[in-house]
């Protein structure tokens, strides 16, 4: 009999593509919804549920008959902290929670970020999985909180933490708002000489689906991305190569101009109902004296999962097919 597993954050940009690789692997898929789904797909093995992340009873009720839980949903913008709080840290909490009172659930797999960890002060020693987990924005503080919660699970539920950098490789990631800029011809440069790690969408997929298999992730955490680092101009140029398209003019922002951006962004989305593109909180992160980035050697060598260089993954997400 197949597994079922309950999926939040399915219908996302990371979601939908564990959804086909989960279904790849044989599991069923139960994909967790906050309104109510007008249809449900045509796929037999995936169904669509509702539920209230901040009522546990609503969060046990779609639990019922899954083995596996994968909780990828949670506010990457929002207006002030306890936006963040409400979706990261206690939705995580109330899940945990559930998962608790289920019978049969024997995995949690949380999504969380390097943000969690924060920043590298020295480009020659990434966030590694032992370094004491420093984080300086809202996001990623919910995010911690989110991890720690899973040392609330039973002990008989195995769970694992995958910390990812900046993921790309659709066109509607968060990536997908920088290319429009790029193809515009300007992109401010918020970072100076930091460094960033990356992952391919398809390489975070491929690891997100293969832990229930895995031996050795038990109550583990994992930085998932590809070997090298780049500069945000380095970055820059290889998607506009992609794209087809010139370098953009690249001025360096200054502080107060990045505030000015984040208050006139905020202010947009808060008119229109929509979720800040820019805001308080990224500015926390994009103005760090270092540098975001990771080591994924502890999940490299327990795998030895390959990672898609950034050059190539670009031309994947960009290149029409």
């Amino acid at each position: 009999m197949k597994k079922t597993v309950l999926l939040t954050g399915g219908n996302g940009f990371i979601g939908k593509r564990l959804t086909d690789a989960l279904l790849q692997s044989g599991y069923k898929v139960r994909i967790v919804s906050r309104r109510a789904p007008k249809t449900q797909p045509v796929h037999p093995d995936v169904s669509i549920v509702q539920a209230d992340y901040q009522n546990v009873k609503s969060l046990c009720k779609v639990m019922q008959g899954c083995s596996i839980v994968y909780h990828l949903a949670a506010a990457i913008f929002g207006f002030k902290y306890a936006d963040f709080e409400s979706a990261n840290a206690l939705a995580t909490q109330n899940m945990v929670a559930a998962a608790n009172q289920t019978p049969g659930i024997e995995r949690f797999v949380y999504m969380s970020s390097l943000a969690a960890s924060g920043f590298a002060t020295d480009s020659a020693h990434p966030r590694t999985e032992t370094d004491t987990p420093e984080p300086i924005s809202d996001y990623g503080i919910t995010k911690l909180a989110g991890e720690k919660a899973l040392q609330k699970l039973n002990p008989d539920i195995i769970w694992t933490v995958i910390r990812a950098p900046i993921v790309y490789g659709g066109s509607e990631s968060g990536v997908s708002k920088i290319a429009a800029w790029v193809k515009r011809g300007l992109m401010v440069n918020t970072s100076g000489n930091g460094l960033f790690s990356f992952v391919y969408v398809g390489d975070l997929v491929a690891a997100l689906a293969a832990i229930p298999t895995t031996k050795g992730t038990e109550n583990q955490i994992f930085f998932v991305c590809e070997v090298h680092d780049y500069s945000w101009t380095d970055f820059i140029e290889k998607m506009a190569k992609s794209m087809g398209v010139r370098k953009p003019f690249m001025p360096q922002a200054p502080g107060w101009m990045l505030h000015v951006a984040a208050a006139v962004y905020s202010l947009a989305a808060y008119l229109t109902g929509a979720q800040p593109a820019l805001n308080y909180d990224k500015i926390k992160e994009a103005m760090i004296p270092g540098h975001w980035i990771c080591s994924g050697a502890k999940w490299r060598t327990l795998t030895g999962q390959q990672f898609t260089p950034l050059e190539e993954g670009l031309k994947k997400s960009f290149t029409k097919k």
